[in-house]
């Protein structure tokens, strides 16, 4: 069975999609979005790399060209993000998407472009054997609220499908004028809108913006799911509207779950220290998530070691709505 390795061509995508799909079963509208212009504009035909036999795509490894943005000296890094690593059941254990891997990984190093890649999984041995590294992140950060108020507006909150496009703008100006140390540039609008913006709406999640918007805000995920509630961004002009957003989300969440003491973030706080959350908050767990890699393709020891750190300590970090 001879097997044919190459990139997939414009007229073609639809074969990675229905592939995509098929594997993943994510819903509607997910995969789309990779190809369209629109929503990944900076996307190039042959970041799709396919393994066909018969003329038939059977395995595929997508790339998705993201900048990771230094808050130091707004230096912007091209990140290759793998995603989409997905090959039929009937030909798999056969190296179809090892072999892919490799070709990514060729391409990018030979492009000149892309400076590191990412990805999310849950099986690392399948990546480390080619060079990407697990990086294990402060997620989820559980607090066992000390002081709950009832005094709180939930009229303030709202869901996320009544987030306008100029709402969106907004949201994305905070997110990108007080950067974390590292982290994904989601402009322009329309790509934070229909990435970011999708999850959120998936999630059934909900927004609270501080009164002065340019404050802040924060978003809760899962709502109504009293299992699986949790604070998944937040992003604040400084400390003092940190804590608001922060009490406000521990508020909300216990106001619809009163049995709920202990509050889940995403992540470590923006500008508090954890010994600073704990003596603002209460006691503090920190979980560690291990499903995130990362790889060098051509940045110095010295970038590098400090992206990974930024990461490792939450001082950066994916957001749920990165996700790709």
């Amino acid at each position: 069975m001879s097997v044919i390795y190459r990139p997939v061509e414009k007229h073609e995508q639809q074969q990675a999609i229905d592939l995509w799909y098929i594997v993943f079963k994510p819903p509607s509208g997910y995969f789309e979005r990779y190809f369209n212009k629109e929503t990944s504009p900076r996307y190039q035909e042959g970041d799709t790399l396919g393994a066909w036999i018969n003329e038939k795509l059977v395995s595929a490894v997508h790339i998705r060209r993201l900048n990771i943005r230094s808050r130091d000296d707004n230096t912007e890094y091209l990140c290759g993000a793998i995603s989409n690593v997905a090959t039929f059941e009937e030909h798999r254990k056969h190296g179809y998407s090892r072999n892919l891997l490799q070709m990514a990984i060729t391409k990018m190093e030979q492009s000149n472009e892309f400076d590191i890649s990412t990805l999310t999984t849950g099986v690392p041995t399948h990546y480390s054997a080619l060079g990407w590294e697990s990086i294990s992140l402060p997620s989820p950060i559980s607090i066992h609220w000390n002081h709950f108020s009832s005094s709180c507006d939930s009229n303030q909150w709202n869901s996320v499908n009544n987030i306008s496009s100029s709402n969106y703008q907004l949201l994305l100006d905070i997110h990108s004028n007080k950067p974390r140390t590292y982290q994904y540039n989601r402009s322009p609008v329309n790509v934070f809108q229909y990435w970011t913006g999708w999850t959120w709406k998936r999630d059934n999640a909900i927004i609270y913006s501080l009164q002065d918007a340019q404050q802040g805000y924060v978003v809760i995920t899962h709502p109504d799911n009293v299992d699986n509630i949790y604070v998944s961004e937040w992003r604040a002009l400084n400390v003092d509207a940190e804590r608001k957003l922060l009490k406000a989300a521990a508020n909300e969440i216990h106001r619809r779950h009163s049995q709920i003491k202990i509050i889940r973030f995403h992540t470590a706080p923006q500008y508090m220290s954890l010994e600073e959350l704990e003596q603002w908050a209460g006691a503090v767990t920190v979980s560690k998530n291990d499903r995130t890699m990362i790889r060098n393709i051509r940045l110095s020891h010295e970038i590098l070691e400090k992206i990974k750190a930024a990461y490792l300590s939450g001082h950066a970090t994916f957001w749920q709505g990165d996700y790709f």
